[in-house]
C-alpha cells in the first residue's frame, strides 16, 4: 500500500494509522519505517535482478531515454533512465532501469558517467540502438569519454 500509493514511510509512525491497523487486526504488528524501507529495497532488488536477466535474453536493440530534473523542495537533481525495446512477440516494452540522484554540477561528463554506469550495470552497453536525452542545457556538449 505504501509503495502503490506513494505514501511516505513515516506513515507507519502516525498514531491514526497504527490505530487503524490495530482495529483491522489486533495481532498484526506493523514494522518501523526502517523495516518497511528494508522490505521495499529487498523487493526492488529482486525485481531488478529479474528485469536484468530478462533483458539479457532479448534479441532486439534497446533505445534509451533519460529525463533529468531538479526537485523544487530539495534542490537535488535526479535522472530517470528508461529502456524501450520490441520483445519477441513484437510488443513495445518499457522498463525503468534507474531513478538516481545525480550530483551537481549537472555537466555532460557527470550525466554521461551516470548513464554509462547504468548501461554497464544492466549489460546493455552493447545493445543500444539510440539514446535520447531531455532538453537539459548540458546536453549540447561533445560526446563523453565513454562515447555515450
Amino acid at each position: 500500500m505504501i509503495v502503490l500509493h506513494e505514501y511516505p514511510l513515516s506513515m507507519v509512525d502516525h498514531v491514526g494509522f497504527r490505530r487503524f491497523v490495530g482495529a483491522l487486526q489486533p495481532l498484526f504488528r506493523i514494522g518501523t519505517r526502517n523495516t518497511i524501507r528494508s522490505d521495499i529495497m529487498a523487493q526492488y532488488e529482486l525485481e531488478r535482478k529479474k528485469a536484468i536477466k530478462y533483458m539479457a535474453g532479448i534479441q532486439s536493440r534497446v533505445a534509451i531515454t533519460t529525463n533529468l530534473w531538479t526537485s523544487d523542495n530539495q534542490k537535488r537533481g535526479y535522472m530517470a533512465i528508461t529502456a524501450q525495446f520490441i520483445d519477441e512477440s513484437w510488443t513495445l516494452r518499457n522498463i525503468i532501469m534507474r531513478f538516481i540522484y545525480v550530483p551537481a554540477p549537472h555537466t555532460a561528463a557527470v550525466i554521461s558517467d551516470e548513464l554509462y554506469e547504468s548501461l554497464v550495470d544492466w549489460n546493455l552497453d552493447e545493445k543500444i540502438s539510440s539514446i535520447t536525452l531531455d532538453n537539459c542545457t548540458t546536453n549540447d556538449a561533445e560526446a563523453s569519454k565513454h562515447g555515450v
